[in-house]
């Protein structure tokens, strides 16, 4: 399966220049938002302070003529045409004195003349006015408005706005393109990695279980490559112990097979005769395969929690001596020295028989492993709000790296001992699950001394 880096960034690249894209356009609309409203009442503004202007200087020149003549309206081409504005002049009645609104300023009343045809037009669009005042006596109104066709706009608003829309479409333009490079870059930079992990796994469903990402770093790409070979190496120990379990089965199914078939092979050829002891041999080999195919069964289907947990009230102390008595011929037996320090009054609700077969489980275990003359302690004590339950010994320990593997099931420290004990690794990964079941934990831990510790931990009611 061919990687997607290149679907990847084109996408990628098409999702940045997008984005780029609404930006400016949101922008455009903003901007043409603030042109529409703003900028018209600053220009507004800017027009009022055009007629205030000229009603000043009207004002001053109507006192220097003693009245409207020609002269008074000197000044006024430079705030009309010259600015692209219109200027009107009127009489407080009403009356028409001055019209710029056309391509030159016309007087429009000299001593009792009628005013000429098509002057006194009225605005185009917002207008706005000033009073002359002479001793706070109104003497005349100036109208001011726009020429363009824009309204309050100016020509030179207007070639202001569309260079500004212009420059805005540059901008945008350029965005787009920086945004869409920037975004295959990124496609790139983030599909390489992502281009291993796929190879990766492609090689693992090939077959080669050798195969990892190598990644590193605290970013998603690389948490995701640490959690792909993590995930690679689970699996690849999840096989190991598959075919170790294989094996182990097969040696253990192997070796009371072979003894049954000699035994019986040896008795029909009459090598052996057919008596109580060489029955007794059969016997025993045939318990050992039920044992084995009953413990692979139990745990099964504890992991599957097929197996119904009784939820009553329960002594642990009680669990505990139950599970010491059983094992006591075992330990007298191995040579061994047992100790107990039991706490009395810790209750748990559970099942007894399952918790009294965990803790059995771990007299057992210590057992097999510590040789002849060794010390098995069994400690029950309250800790906060749980009971916990250890069994030290003195045997010969667990390397620290193996720590975390004790309860797996079928591990073992020592194929060779383990074997010749008649263990499968069973035993330890039953305690797991029966603790789990009842809401608690197992642990182990190496002793100070030499030897193993290994405690389990169950909720108290």
């Amino acid at each position: 399966m061919a990687p997607a880096s290149g679907s990847l960034g084109r996408r990628l690249a098409l999702v940045f220049a997008v984005v780029a894209a609404l930006t400016a356009g949101l922008v455009a609309v903003i901007l043409s938002i603030t042109w529409a409203n703003q900028f018209e009442v600053y220009v507004e503004e800017q027009l009022q302070s055009t007629a205030d202007g000229a009603s000043r200087i009207l004002s001053s020149a109507y006192q220097e003529q003693g009245g409207w003549t020609l002269s008074a309206f000197a000044e006024m081409p430079r705030f009309g045409v010259m600015s692209g504005l219109a200027v009107q002049v009127l009489t407080p009645e009403g009356e028409l004195m001055y019209d710029d609104s056309f391509h030159g300023s016309v007087m429009a009343q000299q001593m009792g003349e009628n005013v000429p045809e098509g002057l006194g037009r009225e605005p185009d669009g917002p207008v706005v006015t000033s009073l002359v005042t002479v001793d706070e006596e109104v003497v005349g109104i100036v109208r001011v408005w726009s020429l363009s066709p824009q309204g309050l706009l100016t020509e030179n608003d207007v070639r202001f706005q569309r260079a500004s829309f212009v420059a805005l479409a540059v901008a945008a333009f350029a965005a787009v393109a920086l945004a869409s490079g920037a975004g295959l870059a990124f496609a790139m930079q983030l599909s390489r990695p992502i281009d291993h992990i796929t190879q990766t796994a492609v090689a693992l469903r090939a077959g080669d279980r050798e195969a990892r990402t190598g990644l590193s770093g605290e970013d998603s790409i690389g948490m995701l490559g640490r959690t792909f070979d993590e995930m690679a190496d689970s699996i690849e120990a999840d096989r190991e112990m598959e075919r170790r379990l294989t094996a182990d089965v097969a040696h253990e199914l192997r070796t009371p097979l072979q003894a049954i078939q000699a035994t019986v092979e040896a008795m029909q050829d009459g090598v052996l005769p057919a008596d109580e002891e060489r029955l007794g041999t059969v016997r025993d080999e045939t318990r050992r395969l039920a044992r084995l195919a009953d413990g692979i069964l139990e745990l099964t289907r504890l992991e599957r929690g097929s197996v119904e947990m009784e939820r009553r009230a329960v002594d642990v102390a009680e669990v505990v001596s139950t599970a010491i008595d059983s094992h006591r011929v075992l330990i007298e037996s191995a040579g061994l020295t047992l100790s107990q320090d039991i706490q009395p009054g810790l209750i748990v609700m559970g099942d007894r028989d399952r918790l009294t077969q965990a803790v059995g489980n771990l007299i057992a275990n210590a057992a097999r492993y510590t040789p002849q003359g060794g010390l098995v302690t069994v400690q029950l004590r309250r800790d906060g709000t749980e009971a916990m339950v250890e069994v030290s010994d003195t045997g010969i320990g667990i390397a620290e790296e193996n720590l975390d593997k004790v309860f797996r099931r079928f591990w073992r420290a020592d194929d060779a001992r383990d074997r010749a004990s008649g263990g499968l690794g069973i035993g330890l990964a039953v305690v797991r699950e029966i603790a789990e079941r009842h809401g608690g934990f197992v642990r182990a831990a190496r002793r100070e001394g030499g030897g193993s510790v290994f405690g389990m931990r169950l909720p108290l009611a």
